[in-house]
């Protein structure tokens, strides 16, 4: 691991870290963002399903995450997003591992919405259910006619499951 990578400290997010998380979300230039109270439920009500990566007190990463109350055996990962300073060194990857390790046996799935030209988060849900041993099944999630914008694609759900330990 680089010297950079054993810099990065991945926990909890804190309320402290909310201004950090809405702004590292603008800066992908990709990804929808929310308000910044949106972050503060986020980090005060979603911690212990979401985890942050600071270097040095900034935010460089982060994976928001909540468990549906319909399937309390199931994780829904919200956003994750990675700071062009933190690319390369499989922060993504450790964020998610982090949190799924940190619920343990509480969930045996993960659920995320995907649109299809996102082709880098798909990869990056692929290599997580190769890590883990489990399979990934599309359903429709949430159709283009549900954003009557027009300015949004699909977002199919990926549910990837049943998960198994991770090995390492």
């Amino acid at each position: 691991m680089s010297a950079i990578a054993t810099q990065i400290v991945l926990a909890e997010p804190t309320l402290a870290d909310a201004a950090g998380i809405h702004q590292l979300i603008a800066d992908t230039g990709v990804l929808d963002v929310n308000s910044l109270y949106a972050y503060l439920l986020i980090c005060r009500d979603f911690a212990a399903t979401s985890v942050v990566a600071r270097e040095d007190d900034r935010v460089v990463g982060v994976l928001t995450g909540y468990i549906p109350p319909s399937r309390p055996h199931a994780l829904f990962v919200w956003q994750a997003a990675v700071a062009d300073s933190a690319r390369g060194l499989g922060l993504a990857g450790r964020m998610l591992d982090e949190v799924v390790d940190r619920l343990g046996d509480r969930i045996h799935a993960i659920e995320t919405t995907v649109s299809p030209s996102n082709s880098a988060s798909r990869r990056f849900f692929e290599k997580f259910a190769a890590r883990r041993g489990a399979a990934i099944h599309e359903d429709e999630g949430f159709p283009v006619s549900l954003f009557p914008d027009g300015n949004h694609e699909a977002e199919p759900r990926l549910v990837i499951g049943p998960l198994r330990n991770y090995e390492g």
